[in-house]
């Protein structure tokens, strides 16, 4: 269901989206002309001769309402060029967009731009990376600091870093599906691969230059935390709401930032930095182009391809000089023929033996071949003897499922267990069977895995998705204890609260 405010996106799935989509594309750029209000009968003039768009007001009209009841429009009267009392009363309307529309449009535009965004390897991105490095470095060695100057230094800085990154992992994700070119011709794929191959080789010269210099300047910084509270304060300068959690959560946003950034360069102590990781997968596109060029040249030189096969034969079939010679390549090209070897017997054999055939002896020359009838009929022949015996899997599968049946039980006990509907404390689990245990800990993987920050509450769902849980913040000044047939296990305690969905 879709609640008030995400009504404004209910047009997109309706049974005339393209219409209403050119009618809120229109107000948007009226909007951006200045231009606040339009009358239908502007409208009318702005979509003429476009198709699935209203020809007449009145069928325009009750579109503009649905998206007036939407929230995407807001109306009010018109009654500027009334000229009489009839006029005056008549249901004549103004229409601009909504707060609310507008918002939509504008997700909608930022949706389309970053889904055809191009992906881009920017070497001028990590010259500009060192530059912005340089200007903090030298804004920081200066008493007293200048933090406006230094505010707008580091936005610079990640807003020429995130643009890197996004460009540098759309390009990657669809470098892949460029490499699997089909129906390109071949002189325009080896372009193709020169200049792809040129290009991820100065990229590749660029930032393993740009990623040693960069890592240099990030270690010189003398950045610590009193520059991101400064920071922080100088992005609320101007909120009305300048409040003490306002300010941790700026200055926290702030500081992963920076985290971030050092980590995609110079990476951690648990892995490789991710412009390694970068490094690595523009390399391997190189052996995967050269790969693709040696299949275009194999396929070029042995043409052993099921398309030049079938394009001979019809050539074949169409050079044929009689209905005869046609039948006879269609058997010979769909072995229609019959087979030698299909029944042989050994006087057959000794037929064969006291014979000059040879396997180069013609069909219509050589001896018919003594086919089993039963092979003619049903096309094999069956082994003789008696029937198989039939095995009784009855006693084995009233086992499996009573074992079944079993572990049903014991999960639907274990959910019983859990499940109580009420926040509990992991201690108050103080003894649990296997298959409850083995459910607690299932739910709180799932739970963990999920988890982001280790201050906030998270809810997860089981792995066979019949249990919810919400998980709190452990409490690292309380343990808990679980006894199971297996042991006990301990660990911080925190609030659960487990359900059936």
């Amino acid at each position: 269901m879709i609640d008030g405010i995400h009504k404004v996106f209910a047009h997109l799935s309706q049974e005339h989206a393209s219409s209403y989509r050119m009618l809120l594309e229109t107000f948007a750029v009226a909007r951006e002309q200045f231009q606040i209000h339009l009358r239908p009968a502007e409208i009318l003039r702005l979509l003429a001769n476009k198709a699935d768009c209203p020809t007449d007001e009145e069928e325009l009209t009750a579109r503009l309402q649905q998206l007036v009841d939407w929230g995407n429009l807001e109306r009010t009267p018109d009654r500027v060029e009334a000229t009489t009392v009839e006029e005056f009363y008549r249901a004549r309307f103004l229409y601009q967009l909504s707060a609310a529309g507008e918002a939509a449009e504008a997700a909608l535009r930022h949706f389309e731009e970053i889904l055809h965004r191009p992906g881009e390897l920017q070497t001028a991105a990590l010259r500009d990376i060192t530059e912005f490095l340089r200007a903090i470095q030298a804004s920081l060695g200066k008493e007293p600091l200048d933090i406006p100057r230094l505010h707008a230094e580091f936005k610079s800085l990640f807003d020429r870093f995130e643009e890197l990154t996004h460009r540098a992992q759309t390009f990657m994700r669809g470098l892949q599906s460029t490499i699997d070119l089909h129906g390109i011709s071949v002189e325009a794929f080896l372009d193709y691969k020169n200049r792809l191959l040129d290009y991820l080789e100065r990229f590749l010269g660029e930032l393993v230059m740009a990623s040693s210099e960069i890592s240099r300047q990030v270690l010189a910084l003398p950045v610590h935390d009193e520059i991101f509270d400064r920071l922080a304060r100088q992005s609320l300068i101007d909120s009305l709401d300048d409040s003490k959690a306002l300010r941790e959560q700026t200055r926290r946003r702030w500081v992963g930032q920076w985290t971030g950034f050092r980590r995609w360069f110079m990476g951690m102590a648990d892995g490789v930095s991710q412009a390694e990781i970068l490094r690595r997968r523009a390399r391997e596109a190189i052996p995967a182009l050269l790969y693709t060029v040696q299949t275009i040249n194999d396929r070029r030189v042995s043409r052993s391809d099921r398309l030049a096969d079938w394009q001979t034969l019809a050539l074949w079939f169409a050079e044929a000089q009689s209905d005869h010679d046609a039948h006879r390549l269609w058997r010979s090209a769909f072995a229609m023929a019959p087979a030698r070897h299909l029944s042989i017997n050994n006087e057959t054999l000794e037929f064969r033996d006291q014979s000059d055939e040879t396997p180069r002896t013609s069909w219509l020359e050589a001896e018919p071949v003594r086919v089993n009838p039963r092979l003619r009929a049903s096309g094999r022949v069956t082994a003789r003897g008696g029937p198989n015996r039939i095995i009784d899997t009855s006693r084995e599968r009233d086992l499996l499922a009573r074992l079944a049946e079993a572990e049903n039980a014991q999960i639907e006990a274990a959910k019983q267990t859990l499940a109580r509907n009420e926040p509990l404390l992991l201690s108050d689990f103080e003894s649990l069977d296997d298959t409850a245990f083995e459910l607690l800990l299932d739910l709180l993987g799932e739970a963990m895995s999920a988890r982001i920050s280790s201050s906030v509450s998270v809810e997860a769902t089981s792995t066979d998705g019949s249990l919810t849980i919400r998980l709190e913040p452990f409490a690292l000044d309380r343990q808990a204890r679980i006894q199971t047939s297996s042991g006990a296990i301990t660990g911080p305690d925190a609030r659960v609260l487990i359900r059936e969905t």
